[in-house]
């Protein structure tokens, strides 16, 4: 006897998949054999090469530009996703804008709005297109990809841990009110992870000192994570063998909340 993950039928539809963590959870997708949908906003040619490399490898995979803080946009492409699919099984948010570390007192205001806006708006346009989606069908999957952080107030990044937060509760309102109708909701929290705006910020925002002692002191694995440790993470609580698990936040951190 093997055991394995398996899917109800349908796409998956990965906003945000031409970023580091998203375009590794369409990989892992399209490897389980799921038909991927990655939207991204400006990054066209990301999404491309993303596109190209998972059909090179046999794999199911398009790109559509999508506007996440742009809700009549969002609604326009999950039914359109729906129609061409037959289906949608799984939606994972996995987007986000790019900001710079700031205490609360420092963090210019038009920097905030536009977090605002871009995060938690988009996240709540594509989640509500998608909850309808869900209803006209038997059900579907929801995914939120978030923070680690949520747990634990960052000093420095309430940029990431406040709008993820907002995130968070929207996804466990989600599977409160529509598990009814077969729909489950789940969020994912990456702690430091080597890919995305985390590579952005390891690389270009900290120095080797700074690397090596959250590496060394903060994280118990002593590594940082990967774009696929979050993948595999998304892709069980999409699982049928996850068929149980609604209304939770998996940190994926390398025991960072311990």
């Amino acid at each position: 006897m093997t055991a394995s993950l398996s899917f109800e039928p349908g796409a998956a539809l990965v906003a945000g998949g031409s970023g580091g963590i998203g375009a590794g959870i369409a990989r892992l997708f399209a490897s389980a054999g799921v038909p991927v949908v990655l939207t991204y906003h400006r990054n066209e040619a990301g999404a491309a090469a993303i596109r190209s490399e998972i059909e090179g490898a046999g794999g199911r995979c398009e790109a559509q530009r999508c506007d996440l803080t742009r809700a009549e946009e969002v609604e326009a492409l999950v039914t359109d996703v729906r129609a061409r699919y037959e289906r949608l099984g799984q939606v994972v948010y996995a987007a986000g804008p790019s900001f710079d570390f700031n205490f609360i007192g420092a963090i210019p205001e038009q920097d905030w709005h536009r977090v605002l806006d871009s995060d938690v708006n988009g996240a709540f346009h594509l989640i509500q297109s998608a909850v309808r989606a869900f209803r006209a069908q038997d059900g579907g999957n929801l995914v939120a990809v978030t923070t680690s952080a949520v747990e634990r107030v960052p000093s420095g990044d309430i940029l990431s841990a406040a709008p993820k937060a907002a995130i968070e509760m929207l996804v466990r309102g989600v599977a409160k009110e529509s598990g009814r109708f077969g729909i489950r909701a789940n969020c994912v929290g990456p702690g430091w992870i080597d890919a995305g705006l985390g590579r952005e910020a390891l690389q270009g925002k900290l120095d080797e000192r700074q690397r090596d002692k959250i590496r060394n002191e903060v994280i118990p694995l002593r590594r940082f994570g990967t774009a696929e440790d979050i993948g595999w993470a998304v892709l069980f609580l999409c699982s049928r063998q996850a068929a149980f698990v609604s209304g939770q936040s998996l940190a994926v951190d390398g025991g960072a909340q311990v």
